[in-house]
């Protein structure tokens, strides 16, 4: 392995209250921060724990369409790995989930040779499992970003947990809010194939500081898209039934399971 390292970290959702020790270990402790996140009371705590820290705020914003935000800010991160540094990049939430950048790096990183490592943190989802009260295990749970959902026709089962990531920006390429409700009434008219008009939707946002409570908000499906959506929202939608098992393989694993 050569002198530099590159790790990755996620600083949850929730100010200061969701940071593994181990992250804020390499984020105190790094030649190099490079940081992206969406509370400025974070990113000053960041300034404050590194002086060598940086925001990757102007590269993001500076272009037009976010792949070539993207782009930009892995080529930048790979870059400081030939200055032998031990870099930490620091990122809102989970550092895998919908966070293209620096997961390009680390593969970039470890296909050149140098020693790159995912920490992980704590995201929207495992966010929304606790203030729902949701077991995933129980029926099974699946998860998409709500473009991604509609462009590739995803496969999903209704009887389990739906969650979709983003419907705030669905098919916009750029940073700004989606102008219209084109895609809400996609979304909705691929949803309602599979549910009831008046099936329950929640809009759900992860408190962001201790102390607060998360924003839950019950809708029926027709109300998707005249429902006023922020850029941190998720949506869920529950179950619709429950779906019957192979009797024949519980059978052959001596299962009793009741209709």
């Amino acid at each position: 392995m050569k002198k530099s390292s590159l790790t990755v970290v996620g600083t949850g959702i929730k100010f200061l209250a969701q940071i593994t020790l181990e992250a804020r270990t390499y984020i105190e402790q790094a030649d190099k921060v490079l940081f992206l996140l969406n509370d400025p009371a974070l990113k000053q705590w960041i300034n404050e724990a590194n002086k060598n820290s940086e925001s990757l705020d102007d590269l993001y914003f500076k272009y037009t369409k976010r792949l070539d935000s993207y782009t930009a800010i892995t080529s930048y991160i790979v870059s400081h790995l030939f200055d032998q540094k031990h870099i930490c990049v620091a990122l809102y939430g989970h550092p895998t989930v919908f966070s293209k950048p620096a997961l390009d790096a680390v593969h970039i990183a470890i296909e050149q040779g140098f020693d790159a490592k995912v920490l992980p943190g704590i995201s929207a989802e495992d966010c929304l499992f606790a203030d729902l009260l949701i077991d995933p295990g129980v029926c099974g749970c699946q998860s998409f970003e709500a473009t991604d959902f509609l462009l590739y026709h995803r496969k999903f089962d209704k009887n389990s947990h739906l969650i979709l990531w983003q419907p705030d920006v669905i098919g916009v390429q750029g940073h700004d809010a989606a102008q219209d409700n084109i895609g809400l009434n996609l979304l909705y008219e691929r949803l309602v194939r599979f549910y009831p008009v008046d099936h329950e939707v929640i809009v759900y946002e992860a408190a962001q500081y201790p102390g607060l409570k998360p924003y839950i908000k019950k809708i029926s499906l027709n109300q998707l898209a005249d429902t006023a959506l922020s850029s941190i929202c998720t949506l869920y939608i529950k179950p619709v039934g429950k779906t019957e098992y192979d009797y024949e393989i519980a059978r052959q694993l001596n299962i009793s399971l009741s209709k």
